[in-house]
């Protein structure tokens, strides 16, 4: 016999909507209803107090963070987000202080459920278009595609000659 509450996609839904608003906007008691103890994020446990601190530290350094929910689907005890989140870097944030630079982050994360409550967290945000902007990736280059074709002694990164880069 299965002990386990039964939950809908409909609710599953509506949890990750309230936690990926208000939530990350700062309501992080609800994480207390929502995540497991045991809450394991990309193979780490982290448990429910680490689901609220990344979102308190993600906050601290973007005091106007919005999220943007462009996709959000259920499927058994799985859940799938992709998600845009936009602040201002105003406060110090994984190590870098302040630039005052706006970043517009991509998000994608997989939950898994159990006993109504995430268990399981897989997620990815576009690592490449938040350390530019907010200034972690010293030297770091952009490179892009040239309108027409770059000349033979094009200093395209290492086995991709069809791109120009600058510092």
């Amino acid at each position: 016999m299965n002990s386990e509450p039964e939950r809908t996609a409909g609710n599953y839904l509506n949890s990750a909507r309230r936690w990926l608003t208000a939530g990350w906007a700062g309501e992080v008691a609800m994480a207390d209803d929502l995540f497991s103890e045991s809450l394991r994020e990309n193979g780490v446990l982290v448990g429910i107090d680490g689901a609220k601190s990344r979102s308190l530290d993600r906050l601290k350094g973007f005091p106007d963070l919005v999220t943007s929910i462009e996709d959000m689907f259920a499927a058994g005890d799985r859940l799938a987000i992709r998600l845009v989140w936009r602040g201002t870097h105003s406060g110090p944030y994984a190590g870098v202080e302040p630039t005052g630079k706006t970043v517009e982050v991509g998000y994608i994360a997989i939950w898994r459920f159990s006993y109504g409550r995430v268990a399981e967290i897989w997620a990815t945000q576009d690592q490449l278009s938040l350390p530019r902007p907010v200034g972690s990736m010293p030297g770091a280059s952009h490179c892009s595609r040239p309108a027409t074709a770059p000349p033979a002694d094009a200093a395209g990164p290492a086995g991709r000659p069809d791109l120009q880069c600058r510092r």
